[in-house]
């Protein structure tokens, strides 16, 4: 990933991200590198997910994660994960 460094050119703080975050839009000091996250509410009647719409279900996003960052989750774990996702 690329690294941006910036320079505030009032206080003179350097701030070295890889990613600009919300100051692309806003143009703020206090933005970069931050982050607006996605709003979960109603989260279960937007499928597909991902933005190749690649997962059909919440299942499949649960699965998904915890295949790609080990998390070792039982079935059942899985099933209250998404039991919760539902209820957003």
């Amino acid at each position: 990933m690329p690294v941006y460094t910036f320079r505030n050119k009032t206080t003179g703080e350097i701030k070295v991200v890889t990613d600009p975050g919300r100051a692309l839009i806003t143009g703020l000091w206090k933005h970069v590198g931050r982050f607006k996250g996605p709003v979960l509410r109603g989260l279960a009647g937007r499928a597909p997910y991902f933005h190749n719409g690649s997962a059909a279900s919440l299942r499949d996003v649960v699965n998904f994660y915890d295949v790609r960052f080990g998390l070792g989750l039982s079935d059942a774990q899985k099933g209250d994960l998404v039991a919760f996702l539902m209820s957003l």
